[in-house]
């Protein structure tokens, strides 16, 4: 369980490390202006303050933790893979919204969940977390490296991937 539980960290943090840092150099080369891009990636957080709430409600009440999170995991995937599909900045905003909504509600779930599965070891939660660091900080300086070179026209697919990984582990 301590692999499958920092596999998830490992991947909601890479993918962290993917979306903040380059999302809007991605937007800007596809031609959003500064605005926009702000707009944008402000979606993100906003859904912070809605998402993990109602969740959170959804879980306490069903007592169905780890299907929330399945489910949250795999539409934020699905939903952020229609960026492939949309075009021009309203069309965007709306699939950051409904992208955002379920990515923002796996991680405080799973953090609850690992605490329970923690239990009386809690001292344990480092050792895992830790993980969540590690992707971030690969994901981070790779991405770099690789957006000097290439460009940022392959950053959604990237982010599928690691969306996908997060549902996945």
């Amino acid at each position: 369980m301590y692999w499958r539980l920092s596999g998830f960290y490992f991947f909601y943090f890479a993918s962290l490390g993917a979306l903040i840092p380059y999302w809007g150099l991605y937007l800007k080369s596809q031609g959003f202006n500064a605005v926009q891009i702000g707009e944008l990636i402000a979606i993100i957080m906003a859904t912070k303050i809605v998402a993990p709430n109602i969740w959170g409600w959804i879980a306490d009440h069903t007592g169905r933790r780890m299907t929330i999170i399945r489910i949250a995991s795999l539409l934020a995937a699905i939903s952020f893979s229609a960026v492939f599909f949309v075009q021009g900045y309203a069309w965007l905003a709306l699939v950051m919204v409904v992208f955002s909504f379920f990515w923002n509600a796996a991680l405080p779930q799973f953090e609850a969940t690992t605490l329970n599965h923690l239990g009386d070891e809690a001292h344990r939660y480092s050792t895992i977390r830790l993980w969540g660091s590690i992707g971030f900080i690969i994901t981070v300086s790779s991405l770099g490296v690789l957006f000097d070179y290439t460009g940022t026209g392959s950053l959604p697919l990237i982010l599928v991937l690691l969306f996908t990984a997060i549902w996945l582990s």
